[in-house]
């Protein structure tokens, strides 16, 4: 007796709409490392695409994988007769873009010769793009060209080994091939996978096979080669592809194998009374690094450290009065002078530090006890700082101090504001000093040159209540070319406040802000359209602002995997690479190249302390972490590169975490 068959439903699924094909091919540009095309795109639809309501089900890649399962069912279509049975074999004449060509442009197989009598497979290192440049008419010059040709019995290649389908490439214009046409079946980018990331989704059984043209490469049928060997090709009309229409970027799709940077990585640490609330590199001295707590500062000198040697932490100063503490440090930009904050019995105070040998050059004074940040402005000559108010008044002070002249100093220029102010930043411009500062439910510019006046304050209007915006960041490049980003600890909200546009970021509050630098002419300069946040949701999000529809645009959004808060980030000063960690874990991503992985760090037991970190913040905070432990622990987290972007320090309780990373 046959089992009965359950009763089953069945809904028809609604068709494709032009929001939902919009939203795909957005997402595919974006991943595939076209954030220009994206921006335009975005522009000409006029809809905010992170906040319809199907995006959450959109998993990465999709649009390629929705093409090559459609591509597989075409094809499988085209034989099978009408009962399902095969019929006819598949024929490169009935695939879908046409036949792949049998002879490859004469230029490109040159190319591809030139290097190899011996026939070896190519590195990986040679996979990765070169640098183009735009070239006449729109194309470009000095794309990734293709290895030494091998036959099909020979070994298995270094793409094959890294699970990258190998391919021909197409005939291309001039000689030119992209790196998409290179590795990618047909002439898509492969899976976000390769990349490692956390943040992708695992291909299913039927993803798991390399597909070309739709079409398993196991079940391929063999094709005579005899026509490519022959040495005198018949010249072939150039084609220009469409990606290669206007100027476009280099794209690593394929990126090489995520390196583990815990081999080359030393943990120093000071007593363990001690949290560290800060590690800093000289600006120009990469062997020299500064980290403080509440009772003491310091400095170590890391240059030629063996592997079973830790170098000694130089204390420059040492509390332990409870009434005592170090409050703030920071670098003058030159690397000359290394200021410290102090708050004693009797009052606050700044000490300033030669830059080299660390000896004691001065004392400032201070009008407010407790300067819980501190900050120079580019030319070196003035120092920002933040103290809240002590007396019946309430609020907060800002603070700065003309170092420009050579006499005895004065006390400091401030201005008294009625908020709690959290954060500050400065920044200049056509030898204008700016200083934004944000806390509550505002955020001030001020002018900042030989004295400090308020030239503007914004003041957010929150249908959520009291809202804290705890983070600022700005970057001027003109009066006309600026940026001023605010972050909140509540909401996880970020607020542009020049612009009037305030945007949902996270699911969580933001505990990290930063804009990525953008180095031009040997000078420091910052992007004034593009930077990161990262939150306790366990993400990272890399934002674009487009001032011609005045909007914001997701260009990635990166985790460091289940579980996992993000408590802070850094860009490196070349402004290539993001970094960003949590309690034991670090991952370095490629901002030039579509935020793809290229590093992980993870701290072992029992040589560092962070997951039990992460236990106390959690127990303390009633199970959920605050923005770097306030309200229970003082875990504070800090990640900061060293001036050549080749070394990451990463302190977290009494221990930092030199993470060497060698591009």
């Amino acid at each position: 007796m046959e089992a009965e068959n359950p009763p089953m439903t069945s809904s028809k699924p609604p068709p494709l709409n032009s929001d939902q094909l919009n939203y795909l091919i957005w997402r595919y540009l974006q991943e595939a490392g076209y954030g220009d095309a994206a921006v335009k795109l975005q522009r000409d639809w006029n809809v905010d695409a992170e906040n319809l309501p199907f995006a959450r089900h959109i998993k990465v890649q999709s649009l390629v994988s929705l093409v090559q399962k459609g591509l597989r069912y075409h094809h499988l279509s085209l034989t099978i007769d009408e009962n399902g049975r095969p019929s006819r074999e598949l024929n490169p004449s009935m695939f879908f873009f046409g036949p792949e060509s049998e002879k490859p442009a004469q230029e490109v197989r040159e190319i591809a010769q030139r290097p190899s009598s011996s026939h070896r497979a190519p590195s990986p290192a040679s996979l990765v793009p070169q640098k183009r440049e735009p070239g006449p008419n729109g194309t470009s010059e000095g794309l990734l060209q293709p290895g030494p040709k091998r036959s099909r019995k020979t070994t298995t290649s270094a793409a094959d080994r890294n699970g990258v389908p190998g391919r021909k490439p197409a005939p291309t214009s001039a000689g030119l091939v992209t790196n998409i046409e290179l590795n990618a079946p047909n002439g898509h980018p492969g899976s976000i996978n390769d990349a490692r990331s956390p943040s992708a989704t695992e291909p299913g059984p039927e993803d798991s096979t390399s597909i070309a043209n739709g079409i398993q490469l196991g079940d391929r049928m063999d094709v005579d080669t005899d026509a490519e060997n022959h040495s005198e090709l018949p010249p072939e009309t150039p084609v220009l592809h469409t990606l290669m229409n206007g100027e476009s970027r280099a794209v690593q799709v394929e990126p090489a194998k995520v390196v583990n940077l815990v081999p080359s990585t030393t943990i120093l640490g000071v007593h363990e009374s001690a949290s560290l609330c800060q590690s800093l590199w000289h600006p120009h001295d990469t062997s020299l690094l500064t980290a403080y707590s509440q009772s003491l500062c310091g400095a170590w000198r890391l240059s030629g450290i063996q592997q079973n040697f830790r170098p000694e932490l130089q204390e420059l100063v040492r509390y332990a009065a409870e009434d005592e503490m170090v409050t703030a440090i920071a670098w003058e930009p030159s690397g000359r002078t290394f200021a410290v904050a102090l708050s004693t019995s009797a009052g606050g105070e700044i000490q300033l530090y030669d830059g080299q040998d660390l000896g004691l050059l001065e004392t400032l004074s201070a009008s407010q006890r407790l300067i819980f940040r501190l900050q120079w402005q580019e030319t070196g000559s003035r120092l920002v700082g933040l103290a809240p108010v002590e007396d019946e008044r309430q609020g907060s002070s800002i603070l700065l101090w003309d170092l420009s002249n050579a006499v005895q100093h004065a006390g400091p220029h401030d201005v008294t504001v009625p908020e709690i102010l959290e954060d500050i930043d400065c920044a200049m411009f056509e030898n204008q000093g700016v200083v934004c500062a944000s806390g509550g439910s505002a955020v001030y510019h001020c002018r900042a040159f030989s004295e400090l006046e308020v030239e503007q304050k914004w003041t957010a209007k929150s249908t959520e209540g009291a809202e804290q915006w705890s983070f600022v960041k700005c970057a001027w490049q003109s009066l006309n070319d600026s940026l001023v980003v605010a972050a909140s600890s509540d909401t996880g909200r970020i607020w542009l406040p020049a612009k009037d546009l305030i945007h949902e970021a996270h699911h969580g509050p933001i505990t990290g802000l930063q804009i990525r630098p953008r180095p031009a002419n040997g000078l420091h300069t910052l992007s004034t359209t593009e930077f990161a946040t990262c939150s306790v949701d366990g993400t990272i999000k890399a934002w674009k602002y487009d001032e011609s529809s005045n909007s914001l645009m997701t260009l990635c959004k990166l985790s460091l995997g289940p579980s996992q808060i993000l408590k802070t980030l850094s860009y490196s000063p070349d402004g290539f690479c993001l970094a960003g960690g949590s309690y034991s874990d670090v991952r370095i991503w490629n901002a030039e190249h579509g935020y793809s992985q290229m590093a992980t760090w993870q701290g072992q037991e029992p040589e560092w302390h962070g997951n039990a970190l992460k236990d106390e913040d959690l127990v303390s905070n009633g199970g959920i972490s605050s923005l770097n432990g306030d309200s229970g622990s003082q875990a504070y987290h800090s990640l900061a590169w060293d001036a050549d972007s080749m070394k990451l320090a990463f302190s977290l309780g009494s221990q930092v975490a030199i993470i060497n990373f060698q591009r």
